[in-house]
């Protein structure tokens, strides 16, 4: 369905403590209920601020997506539940493992959290890899767009996306309350279930909730697949998914203290790899169904991703603490994780990551009028990778940052600031004899904004910030077969030379990496009246020494690395004929845009929302272009809300993308139509119960997304209905 933009959204949530599963309040008639959630104004506080901004108040764009637009909104993977949001697309990797895209940034500069604390994964480092977070159990999601390093440091230079959930509760739920949901699909016969419960006992407040998910190849209308192959299914894009979080918080007189574990596991197939399909070739038929279809769709399929990961938080919170402190805050997340990709029954790459972060903030009394948060933030990230296809070595990460953020209002004007500083160090041990095998680095982000009052209507706000990135382990030091990519990848610490005509050495490089340093400038107005919404932000950003993956035109075949001794060997990981080489590289760059939102009602009945977004992305110099850079996208919506039911369509336009960098291919416009109808039975409104039905991409179009590695192989879903069940108890 066409999204909805944030300011409809209609919720009171507390800090972190506020459990509202649905936009619909407890106790009301469905009727009042569908009214209320066009007409209350925006109250939703951030919890990714420990100065409690809402999304009006804050100078930097921020977007929350919650309540009932939430549950109807999410997919198996954060990157597809966020992408019809303004600004935000997705890396599209067969709906398995995408990930968001912020203006045009992604991977490691797009920072994704859980209740504030890294997700844990390695889903930063490539495509292929899922974001370990779900949304199908969280509350809220909140998106900062652009620079958010000062809290969440460097590896949030593009933006921040923040699912929330209550497993580690603030405060009492009044006694217990529980939510349920399911739904089915018709293109990938998804069959999906969600439990989630809290309950009081005494000082104690406890929780649980889980999910379980299956879903077959999904359908899509037929198209010529990059090896001549007509298709019309994204073959090997089955997912076999569970997860489960338990928590209990201890509630006492001046603040919190809890503790969560969590544990996910999936089974998700790698699409686009051909070798594999005349093995199996009449193996895929129809009728699989039940719970050994994904066994044996693993068995039938080609390569496949297996990962799990357990995860342990603890939050604690003391109010009032001391003199000039208004609350202390410490957040701690311990992470074990394993992902593996899996050929012919073996293991060909494994992926392991331990990591430990601890946040200490410290919200202090205003000083001098300014109030604040200040604090540490510790960060460490033990990455483990080997196999024939572990394309970057074994790595650790470890970050110290320091953070101070303050705001004032000086009459209309609320004006907002921050400071932070890292020590980030990046060691690769079995690149001990490369000099470039342990690196540190000290980025340094400062940012400055406000907000103006003009009018009680019009709101404007601008947002400045210098925000420094270093670059990541497998930006520093890849060099091997990526698997999941289809690509051979050399990180900065090496180069290429050419020697003949289809001879190149990968040799150390002789520049040393360098700290990303970005100069970023948001413009925003909010314009709200009875019936009129409207949003627009405009944005620059201009990035020195940006680190980017540039296609060389290079075959893998022709490669020869040097090792410390001198000597030349061919690379021994080429696979068939060879693969495109991606050189990590760093650039001067630019990156500018805007996005709209608007949303007027017409009556008490009918509404139309309207949106649209646009990045462009070229080196400073204007000779070359950005790779997988969104297209430009224009989107409407028109809702009718009646009694105890409501319905939409909507139609979104995506545009031709012809400004591609060297050796990238075009990608055509295409236009998706879709449709909802959800019912609020009244006998029922007091368990806020409600069901759905949705269609998308009504007229079955074809379309392939240009942020996608795998857009040849992998177009947009194809006609899907699908029918979904929501309730409170």
């Amino acid at each position: 369905m066409f999204r909805r933009h944030p300011l409809a959204i209609v919720i009171a949530a507390a800090v972190a403590g506020s459990w509202t599963p649905l936009a619909i309040a407890q106790q009301e008639s469905a009727e009042n209920a569908i009214h209320k959630e066009s007409d209350k104004p925006e109250v939703i506080v951030i919890t990714a601020s420990p100065l409690a901004r809402t999304q009006i108040s804050s100078a930097q764009p921020v977007s929350v997506i919650a309540g009932d637009e939430l549950r109807e909104q999410h997919a198996h993977t954060l990157g597809e539940t966020l992408e019809n949001e303004p600004g935000i697309s997705s890396t599209h990797f067969a709906g398995v493992a995408s990930s968001p895209i912020i203006r045009g940034l992604d991977g490691p500069r797009v920072k994704v959290t859980q209740n504030g604390l890294d997700s844990g994964d390695v889903s930063r480092s490539s495509p292929d890899h899922a974001v370990t977070t779900e949304t199908s159990v969280a509350e809220q999601i909140e998106i900062l767009r652009g620079p958010a390093t000062l809290l969440y440091g460097s590896g949030a230079i593009g933006g921040v996306v923040n699912v929330v959930d209550n497993r580690i509760a603030q405060e009492a739920v009044g006694g217990s309350r529980g939510f349920y949901g399911t739904r089915f699909d018709t293109a990938s016969s998804l069959r999906e279930a969600t439990l989630g419960f809290t309950a009081d006992h005494k000082d104690t407040v406890w929780h649980f909730d889980g999910f379980k998910r299956r879903s077959d190849d999904y359908q899509v209308p037929e198209f010529t697949n990059d090896e001549g192959e007509i298709e019309d299914t994204v073959e090997n894009s089955f997912i076999d998914a569970q997860g489960a979080n338990f928590g209990v918080s201890y509630l006492f007189d001046g603040g919190y203290a809890g503790v969560a574990y969590g544990r996910l596991e999936q089974d998700y197939g790698i699409p686009g790899h051909h070798a594999h399909e005349e093995e199996h070739e009449g193996e895929h038929e129809d009728g699989h169904e039940g719970e050994e279809h994904a066994e044996e769709a693993m068995e039938e399929a080609g390569p496949f991703a297996t990962l799990w990961q357990n995860r342990v938080q603890f939050h604690a919170g003391l109010f009032q603490p001391w003199t000039g402190i208004e609350k202390a805050e410490i957040r701690y997340g311990f992470t074990d994780y394993q992902h593996q990709e899996i050929e012919d029954g073996s293991p060909a790459s494994t992926f392991q990551n331990e990591q430990n972060e601890l946040r200490v903030t410290l919200t202090h009394e205003p000083l001098s009028g300014w109030r604040g948060a200040f604090g540490y933030h510790y960060f460490d990230q033990d990455l483990n990778a080997f196999g024939e296809e572990a394309y970057t070595p074994p790595s650790q990460t470890t970050r110290h940052g320091l953070f101070w953020l303050v705001e004032q209002q000086f009459g209309d004007l609320n004006w907002q600031g921050g400071l932070r500083y890292e020590q980030v160090d990046v060691e690769a041990p079995t690149l001990a004899g490369n000099a470039s095998s342990s690196l540190s680095f000290k980025p340094l982000s400062a940012s400055l904004g406000f907000t103006y009052q003009a009018t009680q209507q019009l709101q404007f706000a601008v947002n400045l910030s210098h925000a420094q990135r270093a670059p990541s382990g497998s930006e520093l030091f890849s060099d091997g077969t990526h698997l999941a990519t289809q690509t051979y990848e050399l990180g900065l610490v090496y180069e290429l030379h050419q020697e003949g005509e289809h001879e190149y050495h990968v040799e150390p490089s002789d520049r040393a990496p360098v700290e990303e340093k970005s100069n970023n400038i948001d413009l925003g107005m909010h314009f709200e009246t009875e019936h009129l919404h409207l949003q627009a932000n405009i944005f620059y950003n201009q990035v020195d020494d940006y680190v980017f993956g540039a296609f060389t035109g290079v075959n893998s075949e022709d490669l020869m690395h040097e090792d410390e001794h001198g000597d030349e060997h061919t690379d021994e990981h080429d696979h068939g004929d060879g693969l495109p080489v991606i050189a990590f590289t760093q650039r001067d760059v630019e990156l500018y845009g805007y996005e709209l939102s608007a949303k007027y009602h017409l009556n008490e009945r009918w509404e139309v929302e309207a949106f649209s977004d646009y990045i462009r992305a070229r080196t400073r110099d204007g000779a070359e272009n950005l790779p997988r850079i969104p297209t430009q996208r224009f989107g409407s919506d028109v809702h009718y809300l009646g009694d105890n039911w409501r319905a939409s369509l909507g139609y979104t336009h995506y545009a031709q993308q012809d400004r591609v960098a060297v050796n990238e291919e075009p990608t055509a416009s295409y236009g998706l139509v879709d449709a909802k109808i959800s019912w609020f039975p009244a006998a029922l409104a007091k368990h806020n119960i409600s069901l759905y039905a949705k269609a998308e991409n009504l007229t079955d179009e074809l379309g392939f997304v240009h942020t996608s590695f795998l857009k040849e192989d992998a177009p947009v879903r194809g006609r899907n209905f699908s029918i979904g069940i929501r309730g409170e108890f």
